[in-house]
């Protein structure tokens, strides 16, 4: 994806990637986010934290369209993100863009979104 390079998360039920569009990067979660998904995930976001800075891009989004589970030390990490995002900067924009058909997707996110108004929204895709 660049030349500091984000290294894709593949392993069995449960993959994550991120790619640059414009002036956005797209990080996208399909699957399972359980137990064995959150030491790859904390890494991910870490390295998401760190090109976004590096290109100076204006927004994330987080596409958990294909994603059917999300435990809670996975909200944690994605909490830990945003609050990175507010108290170490630089500030962008967090969108998660989730599965209306999914109710638990927003329900969840809403947590997080509260967290931070200013920052994160929620885009429910039908």
């Amino acid at each position: 994806m660049s030349e500091r390079g984000l290294t894709p998360i593949i392993q069995e039920g449960f993959t994550a990637r991120a790619d640059v569009a414009g002036e956005r990067l797209v990080f996208k979660l399909t699957g399972t986010g359980d137990m064995a998904a959150v030491k790859p995930l904390e890494r991910a976001l870490h390295e998401i934290h760190a090109e976004v800075a590096h290109r100076g891009l204006r927004a994330v989004d987080i596409d958990i369209t294909a994603l059917y589970l999300l435990n809670s030390s996975c909200l944690k990490a994605l909490v830990s993100f945003i609050y990175a995002i507010m108290t170490a900067g630089p500030r962008y924009d967090v969108r998660f863009l989730t599965d209306a058909r999914l109710s638990w997707q927003t329900r969840s996110l809403s947590v997080v979104a509260r967290m931070a108004p200013e920052l994160v929204s929620i885009t429910a895709k039908t």
